[in-house]
């Protein structure tokens, strides 16, 4: 008897154990929640803990200058929280209507201030661009912390002509980035889903030559077939041939596309695009919504750099592209290669316009519980931190 009871002891051990280290998490602890997913190739989990208030971390690096951006370098960062009642009410009054992708606010500039900060601490200057909004999570009584600064830009500040404005084209702000007052004659431009993943030196984008290194992916313009598709490939072949007209090269001259990620621009080649281009700007700054003829300010910031002998093409390496969907599986998937990649530059491209309002709802938390894991660390400008 004593052996069947010692045996049914060691039973019982052995049973707790493995039900203790193979039971999910949140049954054993409730302030933690296991999303997962489960194929027979692969496990993609990730861990929602309790969100805690985020560190500011007191940054002592020096402002970077060289002779190639002797005013240091800047950030700027075009927003608009198409969520705001205002917004759409001025958008649905100018005649159109589109998926909600492109103007939905997840709240994800905050975590891009964030990466910038952590990850590119030379840069002191901020700038967001808006049309008269302030995004939630700043401090209007804290945009100077140390020799960091964040100013709110309005898009009368940065139109010569204000009488265009309200503006829901990226291709009309993207024209006027430049006409920012006292911004450097470097800068970064990052769009709100766009954040920096790794530590980005300057180096990144200056080669030792001091040509601007332009990234860019396997596509090239002018492409029949693509520009077939959107209007996004046809303004950048439009764009290519009014550069080519510039240096009067044949107007069917191929340039690369440049990377969607992280934006590196010169303004003194900005404002040469515009002396050169001065009709196709204003066109595009008339342009209420994106058009086929629109100037696409990245794509022809490179191939004039490269044109002028500023620049070179570089094919891109460290960044990554994906879109946030209402598929928990993707959305997780692209969350681990993220964390596993550790890349320099991401882009999560918002494509839940086919998503219910509960699968919006449930992978916008799961988007924001791993940003706060990701970059933990809060930005100066936050109005929820901890000093």
């Amino acid at each position: 008897m004593m052996k069947v009871t010692s045996l049914v002891f060691i039973l019982m051990c052995v049973l707790f154990t493995f039900l203790y280290f193979t039971t999910p998490q949140f049954l054993i602890d409730p302030r933690v929640v296991m999303y997962q997913y489960e194929t027979a190739k692969q496990q993609i989990s990730i861990t929602i803990e309790q969100k805690t208030l985020p560190q500011l971390v007191n940054k002592t690096v020096p402002k970077y200058t060289d002779k190639v951006c002797p005013e240091g370098i800047d950030v700027v960062w075009l927003w608009v929280n198409g969520s705001d009642p205002v917004f759409r009410q001025q958008y649905e009054r100018s005649g159109k209507k589109s998926g909600e992708g492109r103007f939905r606010d997840y709240n994800t500039l905050q975590y891009s201030l964030r990466s910038v900060y952590e990850y590119a601490p030379y840069i002191k200057n901020y700038y967001i661009v808006t049309m008269d909004q302030i995004p939630s999570f700043i401090n209007m009584s804290r945009l100077t912390y140390n020799d960091y600064k964040l100013r709110i830009v309005s898009h009368k500040e940065i139109f010569p002509d204000t009488s265009v404005l309200p503006i829901f084209n990226s291709n009309a702000l993207e024209v006027s980035l430049h006409n920012i007052k006292n911004l450097s004659s470097c800068f970064l431009y990052l769009n709100d889903d766009m954040f920096l993943g790794n530590t980005l030196s300057p180096s990144h984008f200056i080669a030792q030559t001091g040509k601007l290194k332009i990234y860019a992916n396997s596509w090239a313009a002018p492409d029949k077939e693509r520009m077939q598709k959107n209007i996004w490939h046809r303004s950048v072949g439009y764009s290519n041939e009014r550069v080519n007209a510039i240096f009067k090269q044949p107007p069917t001259k191929k340039h690369s596309y440049v990377s969607h990620h992280c934006y590196f621009f010169k303004t003194s080649i900005l404002a040469d695009l515009e002396k050169n281009l001065k009709k196709e700007y204003v066109k595009t700054r008339q342009s209420k919504f994106r058009h086929d003829d629109d100037m696409a300010v990245p794509f022809s910031h490179g191939a004039y750099a490269v044109e002028s002998g500023n620049g070179t093409y570089i094919r891109e390496s460290n960044y990554y592209y994906a879109t946030f969907t209402g598929n928990r599986a993707t959305n997780l998937k692209t969350i681990n290669n993220i964390k596993n990649k550790k890349p320099q530059c991401v882009c999560l491209n918002d494509a839940l316009d086919k998503a219910t309002k509960d699968q919006i709802d449930k992978e916008t938390i799961v988007l924001h519980t791993f940003l706060d894991q990701y970059l933990p660390r809060s930005s100066p400008f936050e109005n929820e931190v901890s000093l």
